[in-house]
C-alpha cells in the first residue's frame, strides 16, 4: 500500500508493445500506480458539519486510517441519508420525469482527485460500516468528459469490512478524477468510507487476445482472480486479506497476456458537439433506410411496452389495437400505418417518454419530429440524469421547446465549467418565465447572479432548491424576498444571512417545507424560529439539523406551527436542557410523523411523554439519549405506530433489551450502531 508520505506508489512490469503492421511485438515497461485520494473536490451531502473533521467528505483522501476495523468511526466519510426513511417523510420530494431515471436512481456522490494521472485499472472502496451502496463509477478525462467505468444495483451484504473493487470497462484516456455514485435505499443504517485506492498503468495495456471484447477484468479471473463470492458477487475482491493478489500475478506475466496499446482513435467530441452527439436536439430528418431501422426499433421494444403502461381513452385503444399489434409484428414489412393514429394519441404516448426516447423519435421521420418538438411534452425537465454530459448546447437546445416549462430539474448539472451562469441565465430569460418548481441542486454555476434572475424572472416559484450552492454570497439571497409563492426552500449547506432569510419567509407565508440543515453558527436560529412562527404558520416541515444557535427559545417558537408534521433537531448543541420546550412542542403539534432529536444527550422520559399524543409518529430519532428508559421506549412501541426508532448510544438501554424489543415488535426497525469492542 502506499504510505502517508507517498503521493503513489509505482512499479515497473514488462509488457510487450504491439506492433502496427502486425509483427512481432518487443517488450517494453510499463508503471503500474497505486495511489489514494489526493483531494476531494465535490461532493452531494455529509454527515459532518464544516467546523469539524467528524464523519466529513474529506476524510476519505490519503491513506485508510480504520480499516479493517468495522464500526461506527468520525474518521470516515458519513453522508446524511440511508434506507427508504427520508423517502417516506412528509418532506420527500418527487421527481419530475420520473421515465428519466434508469433502474437505479442515484442518491449522492462523491469527485474525487489523485496526483497522477493514470489508465484506471482498479478502483478498490474500502468500506468500514454497513457496505453495499456504491452503484457507480465515473472518469473525467483532461478535457471534462466522463466515462463510466462501472454501474450495478445496491447490494445487501454481509456487515463486515469490505474492500469493495467492481470489473471496470476499458477506459481509453487517462484519467486522475473519479466520481462514486451512492444508492441508500437498501441500507440498514449509514454507510461509511475509509478510503478509495486508484491502481492504473502509465501506459494503456489491452489483453492481446480478442482484446476487442475481452477487458483486464475478464482476464484477471481467468488467471484465478482472488475467488467468488455469492454474497458479494460484483467484487472482485471479496476476501480483503487476499485483495489485488490477481493484479501481482498479472504483473508477474504481463508480457504473456497483454500489450501496450497506442490508441490513435481516442474519441475527443468538442464540447459544442457534445449534445449533437446524444441526438437530444436533432432537428435534421434521416435518410429513409435510418428512419426505417429506427421506427422499427420504436414499435417492437417502446412501444408495446408504452401501449401497457399508459391508459389511453378506451376510444383510442378500440380504434388502434389492431393496427398496432400488426404494425408491432410485421414491422419487417411496413412501418408507415403507425401515421394514422392521432396527433393526440401520440403526443399522449410521447409524454411518457424519457428524453433519450424522444429524441429518437424526432429521427422518425419529419411527422414524429414536428411532434417531438411539441412544448406540451417539455412542461417537466429533469436533466439530473445525464449530469455527466449536460451542458451549456445541451441547454441550449431545449429553448424552443420550453415554452410552458413548469418544472426544471439541473441538480448535479454544470459543474466543472461545462455551463456557465451566463448559459443560464439566457435559458431562463427565454424558459423561465412560466417556471412554478426549480431545482439546482450542487450547481457552481448558482451565482449571485442567477439568484438577482431567478428573482427577476421566475414570480411563479413554488420550490426551489439550492442544497450545497456554495458559490452564492451571504449578501446573494437578498433578492429572493421579491418571491411571494413558495412552498418549499432548501439551503443546506449555504451561506444565506439571518435577516435576508427572514424577509424571504415574512413574504412566503405558504412556506410548507423548509431545509437549513449545516448551517451551524452562520444563522441566529432563534430568530429565523420565531419569524417561522408569525409568518409560515402552515409549515409542515423543518429539517434545523445542526443549527448550532438554536435554543429552547426558538423551540418555543416553532410550537406555533400547528401543522408541523416533521422536524429535525439533530446535533443543535446550543439547546442544552430543554427545560419545557419539548413537552410544549410536542404537545401543540400532535400531528409529527417524524422526529429528530439525535444527540440531545439530556433527554428524559419526562421531555418525551406528550410524544405518546402524536399518533401518526412514524419516525424518532433519539441516538444519544443517554437517560431514556428502556419501559419508556417500551410504551412508546406500544402506543405508537412507530417504522423506525435509533436508540443508538442510549445508556440505559443495554444491546440485550435492544435484542427483546426486536423479538416483540418486529415491525419496527429499531437501530443500534454497531459500537467496537461491544
Amino acid at each position: 500500500m502506499v504510505s502517508s508520505s507517498e503521493s503513489a506508489k509505482l512499479e515497473l512490469v514488462p509488457v510487450k508493445k504491439l506492433k502496427p503492421d502486425g509483427g512481432s511485438a518487443r517488450e517494453e515497461s510499463v508503471q503500474f500506480v497505486e495511489q489514494f485520494v489526493k483531494d476531494v473536490v465535490d461532493f452531494s451531502s455529509q454527515y459532518g458539519s464544516n467546523i469539524s473533521i467528524s464523519y466529513t467528505a474529506y476524510n476519505i483522501a490519503g491513506n485508510p486510517s480504520k480499516f479493517p476495523d468495522y464500526g461506527d468511526f468520525p474518521q470516515a466519510f458519513v453522508m446524511r441519508t440511508y434506507g427508504r426513511w427520508w423517502d417516506n417523510a412528509p418532506s420527500k420530494s418527487l421527481d419530475y420525469m420520473p421515465q428519466n431515471n434508469g433502474p437505479i436512481i442515484s442518491h449522492d456522490y462523491i469527485d474525487l482527485e489523485y496526483h497522477k494521472e493514470v489508465y484506471p485499472v482498479r478502483v478498490s472502496i474500502y468500506e468500514t460500516y454497513n457496505p453495499g451502496s456504491v452503484v457507480a463509477i465515473w472518469a473525467r478525462d483532461d478535457t471534462g468528459q466522463w466515462l463510466l467505468l462501472w454501474d450495478g444495483p445496491p447490494q445487501v451484504v454481509p456487515h463486515k469490512p469490505r474492500i469493495f473493487s467492481p470489473p471496470l470497462q476499458l477506459c481509453n484516456f487517462k484519467t486522475k478524477m473519479l466520481r462514486l455514485e451512492f444508492n441508500h435505499s437498501l441500507l440498514e443504517y449509514y454507510t461509511a468510507l475509509d478510503a478509495v485506492l486508484l491502481i492504473g498503468t502509465s501506459e494503456l495495456i489491452i489483453p492481446n487476445v480478442g482484446f476487442q471484447t475481452r477487458s483486464l477484468s475478464s482476464l484477471l479471473k481467468e488467471l484465478g482472480g482472488t475467488g467468488y463470492s455469492n454474497e458479494d458477487c460484483y467484487n472482485l475482491t471479496p476476501d480483503y486479506l487476499k485483495a489485488n493478489q490477481d493484479l501481482k500475478k498479472l504483473k508477474s506475466t504481463l508480457h504473456k497476456h497483454c500489450v501496450l496499446y497506442k490508441s490513435k482513435s481516442v474519441e475527443k467530441v468538442p464540447k459544442g458537439r457534445l449534445a449533437a452527439k446524444l441526438g437530444w436536439h436533432c432537428h435534421y430528418i434521416p435518410p429513409i433506410e435510418e428512419a426505417f431501422n429506427s421506427i422499427q426499433k420504436f414499435l417492437q421494444e417502446d412501444f408495446p411496452k408504452l401501449i401497457k403502461d399508459i391508459n389511453i381513452s378506451s376510444s383510442s385503444i378500440a380504434s388502434a389495437e389492431s393496427e398496432n399489434e400488426a404494425q408491432i409484428n410485421n414491422a419487417n414489412n411496413t412501418c408507415g400505418s403507425f401515421s394514422v393514429l392521432p396527433d393526440e394519441t401520440i403526443l399522449k404516448i410521447f409524454k411518457h417518454l424519457d428524453l433519450k426516447s424522444l429524441s429518437r423519435c424526432s429521427q422518425v421521420n419529419r411527422h414524429f419530429n414536428n411532434i417531438a418538438q411539441d412544448a406540451l411534452l417539455y412542461t417537466s425537465l429533469n436533466l439530473k440524469p445525464y449530469w455527466h454530459c449536460v451542458d451549456a448546447a445541451v441547454l441550449n437546445s431545449y429553448v424552443s421547446k420550453c415554452q410552458y416549462l413548469q418544472r426544471l430539474d439541473l441538480s448535479w448539472c454544470g459543474n466543472y465549467d461545462t455551463i456557465s451562469s451566463e448559459n443560464f441565465v439566457a435559458f431562463l430569460q427565454s424558459s423561465g418565465a412560466t417556471l412554478t418548481h426549480l431545482r439546482l441542486n450542487c450547481c457552481r454555476f448558482v451565482n449571485d447572479t442567477v439568484i438577482e434572475e431567478i428573482s427577476r424572472i421566475c414570480k411563479n416559484l413554488k420550490e426551489l432548491c439550492l442544497r450545497n450552492c456554495t458559490a452564492i454570497s451571504g449578501d446573494g439571497f437578498t433578492p429572493l424576498e421579491n418571491l411571494e409563492n413558495l412552498e418549499r426552500l432548501e439551503l443546506y449547506r449555504t451561506s444565506i444571512e439571518t435577516d435576508d432569510l427572514c424577509s424571504i419567509l415574512r413574504k412566503n407565508s405558504n412556506i410548507r417545507h423548509l431545509n437549513l440543515a449545516s448551517m451551524q453558527d452562520r444563522l441566529n436560529m432563534d430568530d429565523v424560529a420565531a419569524e417561522i412562527a408569525v409568518s409560515c404558520t402552515k409549515v409542515e416541515s423543518l429539517d434545523f439539523w445542526k443549527a448550532q444557535t438554536l435554543t429552547v427559545q426558538g423551540i418555543r417558537a416553532i410550537a406555533h406551527c400547528a401543522h408541523l408534521k416533521e422536524v429535525d433537531l439533530g446535533w443543535c448543541s446550543g439547546i442544552g436542557a430543554p427545560g419545557d420546550s419539548l413537552r410544549l412542542l410536542f404537545s401543540s403539534c400532535r400531528n409529527m410523523e417524524k422526529v429528530f432529536l439525535t444527540s440531545f444527550r439530556g433527554l428524559t422520559d419526562r421531555d418525551l411523554e406528550p410524544l405518546l399524543l402524536c399518533k401518526n409518529l412514524k419516525q424518532l430519532d433519539l441516538l444519544g439519549a443517554r437517560y431514556i428508559s428502556r419501559q419508556f421506549c417500551t410504551r412508546l412501541l406500544y402506543c405508537l405506530q412507530l417504522d423506525m426508532i435509533d436508540l443508538s448510544f442510549c445508556d440505559e438501554i443495554s444491546d440485550d433489551a435492544i435484542l427483546e424489543m426486536r423479538s416483540h415488535f418486529p415491525n419496527v426497525s429499531i437501530k443500534r450502531i454497531f459500537q467496537v469492542g461491544r
